[in-house]
């Protein structure tokens, strides 16, 4: 997707409040791609069997073990219990339709953390927002680390837009909260 410029334009403690708000951001969007973009650390056993079922062709990599060259789709996950817990923590990454599987995802995360990404072009197009739609897009990070609560709602333009990321921070109660930073 390569790099875009990322706001912080939201963040609270309330899961669902974070998500409401992302979603909202979303209808200032006109869809660019027929999937979203879905990442999340299983600490569980529990956590690893609830993110399968939902995204059985996710990706599913041992989190901190970077020298294994060991995945699974979701379907592949070790059956025994003791197995799975073995390759634990493990962080999944899945394209998927938006829609129900929005929902289901908030619901399956434990306190792992978590993102998800909706690609679009800003719509209505404003004259100070970029015309590009390179990294466009609405990001919901979830349980980071951060003092003023743990989930963060992020708007992406393809270049430095401070003005349009206010804009669209206003139209959700929101505001820019810190400086630009490089996206993901």
């Amino acid at each position: 997707m390569g790099s875009s410029r990322a706001y912080p334009v939201f963040r609270t403690d309330d899961l669902a409040e974070a998500y409401r708000r992302a979603r909202l951001l979303c209808a200032w969007m006109k869809p660019l791609d027929p999937e979203m973009w879905l990442v999340a650390q299983a600490h569980t056993v529990e956590e690893a069997r609830a993110l399968a079922a939902l995204l059985p062709t996710g990706l599913f990599e041992p989190s901190y073990d970077w020298d294994r060259d060991v995945w699974f789709t979701g379907t592949e996950l070790p059956g025994d219990d003791r197995e799975l817990a073995a390759e634990l923590p493990l962080t999944v990454d899945a394209d998927v339709a938006p829609g129900p599987v929005e929902q289901a995802f908030v619901r399956a995360l434990g306190s792992g953390a978590a993102r998800m990404r909706w690609r679009g072009e800003w719509s209505p197009a404003i004259p100070s927002w970029s015309q590009d739609p390179t990294n466009q897009r609405v990001e919901l990070d979830i349980n980071e680390d951060h003092p003023d609560g743990r989930h963060t709602v992020y708007v992406h333009f393809r270049c430095d837009d401070e003005a349009g990321a206010a804009h669209l921070a206003a139209a959700i109660g929101g505001s820019v909260l810190g400086p630009v930073r490089v996206g993901r």
